[in-house]
């Protein structure tokens, strides 16, 4: 059987880089396991953890730090991220990071599952939890149900090919009460349709009992359509997919060219519809987003350990004038070496950036835009999908060319679109599967290490693209057998 304990995050304290404490624990540590779920309140306590520990380094490992590690592992797997040295992540970039045994499925298996366990308890403890309103009771019911729908999309993509591929094939476990119990693996029909209610119940009580929003790392009634908007783009139900991305941007303006070059790494900055803050006293450091992937602070990246710069090819598509491509070039990073192809989008290392100390982005209105545009043309909606296209060109070029195009041709323009737009931010080999399509590095600046070999070309749906069930969970779940996993 599958053991999932109990774990209150925010309780227990998670230990971060340097043996500095991650999260703060007094006063709450006052809170006993018992009584913790008592009150609306200490339920909000949960869930506070819930939040910081998808921002945690874990287990020793500077390639495990929350969720924007697995979405770094996305890109990395993907076309238009290079790393040029076998270092961190290197694993995922030559797509040797799958198998049951591997750190990474255990990993992406244990965060999700982890949140999912949390709220849960929160889940069947809150409607008879003391409350100081009824609003605050469902606004806590509202982001533990988003959370658990986006967690269950996560963990369905990651774990097994798309869902257009075939609606039937097996999932993950599915799990909506706390247990010490192993489920099999559901269909993926199922896990998908498990969160598309899970969220559409959430957006429900956020309308039906508006609240105002803490901080930026709360789920709103905004992220909620934009987490719905994922999962019915995953699904290939445009309508759905045009609607909840349209009101997921709602009060939200896209990013300036000014914005645009902000540094991604300050939600203040910019305009983001969710992120996850940090602060200098929880910094994570050499185990952070930035460490590995911003060429201006001194981490891995930019002490040339492990440097990631942009394809060339998805360069050689951009279009002059673009302030996204201006930002691509040769740069002298922290360790005084000049590379070409860096990326500045991300530059927390430039004054007064926040170094270390970085933001972490989780969703901005372009992606839900450029849901709603796909959508739009995949609906035959030709001039609706151009309007919302030249509406991010107006926002990246100074004197922007005209959309023209139509029918795949403008699909293959938006998809084009979302490389650049999203670059860095974990949408690489989710498209790739999402869209069947194969893996194509030919014809840029990828290239193996030294005895490394590295996958250049892979076909579409190929086995490299999803994670294996981790090892541990055949091993301790009487309902999944070595003949459930996945193929190599």
């Amino acid at each position: 059987m599958k053991r999932f304990g109990l774990i209150l995050l925010i309780i227990a304290g998670i230990t971060a880089a340097c043996s500095e404490d991650f999260l703060e624990t007094a006063p709450t540590n006052q809170i006993s396991d018992a009584d913790v779920f008592t009150t609306v309140q200490g339920c909000q306590t949960v869930l506070d953890g819930v939040l910081r520990n998808m921002r945690a380094y874990s287990d020793g490992r500077h390639d495990q730090f929350g969720v924007k590690a697995l979405d770094l592992s996305m890109d990395l797997m993907g076309e238009d991220l290079v790393q040029t040295n076998h270092h961190w992540f290197g694993w995922c970039y030559r797509l040797d990071n799958n198998q049951a045994g591997y750190a990474r499925p255990s990993f992406v298996w244990r965060q999700f599952y982890r949140i999912i366990n949390n709220v849960n308890n929160i889940l069947v403890n809150i409607d008879d939890a003391s409350a100081t309103s009824a609003e605050q009771r469902a606004n806590v019911k509202a982001q533990s149900l988003a959370l658990r729908g986006y967690s269950y999309h996560n963990l369905a993509e990651m774990f097994q090919q798309t869902y257009a591929a075939n609606p039937s094939a097996p999932g993950v476990p599915i799990y909506t009460e706390p247990t010490q119990d192993g489920n099999p693996r559901a269909p993926l029909s199922e896990v998908y349709q498990r969160a598309a209610d899970d969220l559409d119940e959430a957006i429900a009580l956020m309308n039906a009992n508006p609240v105002g929003r803490r901080h930026i790392s709360d789920i709103n009634l905004n992220v909620a359509h934009g987490l719905r908007a994922r999962v019915a783009l995953y699904m290939e139900d445009w309508a759905t997919a045009r609607d909840h991305a349209a009101a997921a941007r709602q009060g939200v303006a896209l990013n300036t060219r000014t914005q645009y070059t902000a540094g991604f790494d300050s939600y203040q900055a910019q305009s983001w519809l969710w992120g996850l803050e940090i602060d200098d006293e929880q910094s994570t450091i050499y185990a952070s987003l930035f460490s590995h992937l911003d060429m201006t602070v001194p981490g891995y990246t930019g002490l040339a350990l492990g440097p990631k710069v942009v394809s060339a090819r998805l360069y050689d598509e951009m279009q002059d004038g673009d302030i996204r491509k201006e930002l691509i070039g040769p740069y002298t990073i922290a360790a005084g070496i000049t590379m070409d192809y860096i990326n500045l989008k991300f530059n927390a290392g430039r004054p007064g950036g926040k170094g270390f100390a970085a933001d972490y982005v989780m969703m901005r209105p372009e992606e839900m835009l450029l849901i709603e545009a796909e959508a739009r043309a995949e609906l035959g909606d030709n001039s609706g999908a151009q309007a919302l296209l030249q509406e991010l060109w107006d926002a990246r070029f100074e004197d922007a060319p005209a959309v023209t195009e139509t029918g795949q041709a403008l699909l293959d323009a938006i998809y084009l679109e979302r490389r650049i737009e999203l670059w860095g931010e974990g949408f690489s080999m989710r498209d790739i599967r999402r869209l069947q399509r194969p893996l194509d590095r030919t014809g840029s600046n990828h290239q193996a290490y030294a005895n490394s070999p590295l996958y250049l070309e892979l076909p579409a749906n190929s086995p490299l693209f999803i994670y294996q069930i981790p090892q541990s969970e055949i091993d301790n779940n009487d309902q999944i057998t070595a003949g459930d996993q996945n193929p190599l």
